[in-house]
């Protein structure tokens, strides 16, 4: 049964949804230099530019994680859970910008509320909901190493953090209270994020195909969320308040792109619930029509169905041990037909009870096959 999201979802109305997001997030951003800022402000224009550049990157981040949240129909519990961290991570990063725009326009730099350092723990939530998500998602699919150990990824950024805490104190370009502090918290959210980033690609690389583009777009997401808290880190030591780098909010800026490239990972990741193959029917053609390129496309096809293709070895030996006994332009002989079909049997077999992400019925499956091979599949079945 799909989620009430996904059930009319397409392709054409999510790439609708994307762009919505997008201009929502233009508009609300255009409506920012509408509102007045406090008469102490040191400079208005300055202030309604950094402004701006938050709440572009609140309102991107925001619907990134809400159009993850709508496209969790149709998979299986771990994804969803791990999704909802990444998700509820990426929520929690849009605490500190909202932070950031009340403190801009409001002039609140140095009221209680910011020298608490609240603007320091959503980076924690952040960074350990994410890497939390990620590290969820690639034990699912079978993918281990130090990367997915917390006793690894803790003590490195929990050093990294220490180590660029006390650099700030001898290097840092200006004096104010706690900008160590800040610099050693965001060098720790960094490392932890990179390993966030490091384990996305580990998944692409062993994901099956099906999911690859979307596992991309989320990959790409993460190096960009680890980039910007590099630059956050690295910027604090030389600009603070005063800076024009730092009072018109270009330093923001890579929190804005790293926003965008997360609105279009959710939309990758949304298409997949909607995103089936081409084949609706035999259009015609018999099973005697079904040549080798048919049967091999086919189960080729299908196996990039498969989240983890360790679990389907048998299947996935039987079609290289055709492929290599023969040339490809010889005719399939019966028995391997029949290898091969088992093969098949196996993957659709997987693919409806056992992949660990999520379920396809046998027609899903089907549409991902000739119009050849399925007259023979129907065939089989009939007889």
């Amino acid at each position: 049964m799909k989620d009430m999201n996904t059930a009319d979802a397409t392709p054409a109305r999510l790439r609708l949804v994307l762009w919505l997001v997008v201009i929502l997030a233009a508009l609300t951003t255009a409506i920012t230099f509408l509102i007045p800022v406090a008469p102490t402000a040191a400079n208005p224009v300055a202030t309604h530019w950094r402004t701006a550049a938050g709440t572009a990157s609140l309102c991107l981040f925001l619907g990134a994680a809400v159009e993850f949240l709508r496209g969790l129909g149709g998979f299986k519990p771990g994804l969803r859970s791990a999704y909802r961290l990444l998700a509820f991570g990426i929520m929690a990063w849009s605490t500190v910008l909202i932070q950031l725009v009340i403190w801009g326009m409001l002039d609140l730099w140095n009221s209680a509320w910011a020298d608490s350092g609240s603007g320091l723990v959503p980076f924690f939530v952040t960074s350990a909901l994410i890497y939390a998500g990620t590290r969820k998602f690639a034990r699912l699919i079978g993918v281990r190493g130090p990367f997915t150990s917390w006793r690894v990824m803790v003590p490195v950024s929990v050093g990294t953090g220490i180590i660029f805490g006390i650099a700030a104190t001898y290097l840092v370009q200006y004096h104010i209270e706690g900008t160590n502090t800040y610099i050693g918290v965001a060098a720790l959210c960094t490392a932890c994020l990179t390993f966030s980033a490091v384990l996305a690609y580990k998944i692409y690389d062993s994901i099956g195909l099906y999911y690859k583009n979307a596992m991309k777009w989320l990959a790409v997401g993460f190096t960009a969320l680890a980039v910007s808290a590099a630059h956050e880190t690295i910027n604090t030591f030389w600009f603070n308040n005063g800076d024009v780098y730092t009072d018109y909010g270009w330093y923001l800026i890579p929190w804005v792109i790293t926003g965008l490239l997360l609105v279009r990972a959710s939309y990758q990741f949304r298409l997949l619930a909607v995103t089936e193959g081409t084949t609706t029917g035999t259009g015609g053609m018999k099973a005697e029509h079904a040549s080798r390129k048919d049967y091999i496309d086919s189960i080729i096809e299908v196996a990039g169905l498969v989240s983890n293709r360790m679990d389907v070895r048998s299947a996935l030996d039987i079609l290289r041990e055709v492929t290599a006994e023969q040339k490809s332009d010889e005719p399939l002989k019966d028995e391997d037909k029949k290898r091969l079909l088992k093969a098949y049997s196996e993957l659709e077999d997987y693919l409806g009870r056992k992949d660990v992400l999520r379920s396809f019925s046998k027609d899903a499956v089907r549409t991902h096959v000739t119009p050849a091979f399925l007259a023979v599949l129907e065939q089989r079945e009939a007889h």
